[in-house]
Order: C-alpha cells, then structure tokens, then sequence
C-alpha cells in the first residue's frame, strides 16, 4: 500500500462506489431521520450512536497522523461511546453527516500530504504502523456500516 491506494480506499468506502454495495456516506443518506435515534430490544445502539462513534475513532486516527501521542480513547468510556448521541430532527441529522464529512476531509489531505515511507512507520504513541491503523479506520468503518444497514433493515419492518 502506498499513500495513494491509501486515499483511494478511504474515498472509495466513505463516498465511492466499493463492491459490496453501497458506500458509507450513502448509506447514511438513505437512512430517514425517524429511524436514527431508534434501537432494537435489547440493544444500546441506535444508528446515531454508532455513527457518533464512527465519528470518534476517526478524530484519533486524525490525532495520530498529527503525531499527537498522548491523545486516546479509552474502550467503553464517554470518549468511545457518547453519552449524548441522540439524532432526532433532520437538521441533527445534517450535523451528524456534516462532522463526519468533516473527518473524511481532513483526514484525506492529512494522509495525502505524508510520504509513502509513513506508512510503515510507528503510530504516534502506539506500537503499531500508520498503515495498520489506517486498515483498521477501514474496517471499523465497515464493520459499523454493516451494523447501521442491518439496524436500519430490521428497524423499517
């Protein structure tokens, strides 16, 4: 992987046209308003929860490609799960797609302007490589996205 496949990939699931179906921003999109503050029984996740999450990780990940290494983001805290995540009218909606909008954007031209070499180096404060945590904003993302489509499937019946 190189800086460029790394944007590449970054669009192409965020706002593209990926092979298994419908991208990240898209999705959300589709998603009516009334459905984002809902949960199912027995669960705590509401659409907008997750993509508040979603939203979360990707400003560590924008923290680390800073170089910021004391920023982090404790599992199970406020700062992994938002207390507040609620999304109830179409203008929280906008908002909540708006930040998230603003993530992609600046964490694109963050990473486009790091040299290939970044990639396999160490994350800032992390025993990991900026490539390996890149992947892993990827597969976060989509694990999410797959979590928000069967919620939304299962909520709209």
């Amino acid at each position: 992987m190189d800086i460029e496949d790394c944007i590449t990939q970054l669009e192409e699931v965020f706002e593209g046209k990926p092979w298994y179906g419908t991208s990240v921003l898209k999705s959300l999109e589709l998603i009516p308003v009334l459905f984002w503050n809902k949960n199912l029984e027995n669960s705590s996740n509401s659409i907008a929860k997750l993509v508040y999450h979603i939203i979360d990780w990707r400003w560590f990940i924008i923290e680390k490609v800073k170089n910021n290494e004391t920023f982090s983001i404790e599992l199970n805290s406020e700062k992994d799960w938002r207390k507040n995540s609620s999304v109830i009218t179409q203008e929280e909606k906008e908002k909540c797609i708006g930040e998230l909008i603003k993530t992609q954007e600046l964490l694109c031209r963050l990473v486009s302007e790091k040299p290939d070499s970044w990639l396999y180096e160490f994350a800032a404060g992390k025993d990991y490589s900026n490539e390996y945590m890149i992947r892993g904003l990827l597969q976060h993302d989509l694990y999410h996205l797959g979590q928000i489509n069967m919620l939304y499937s299962k909520l709209k019946k």
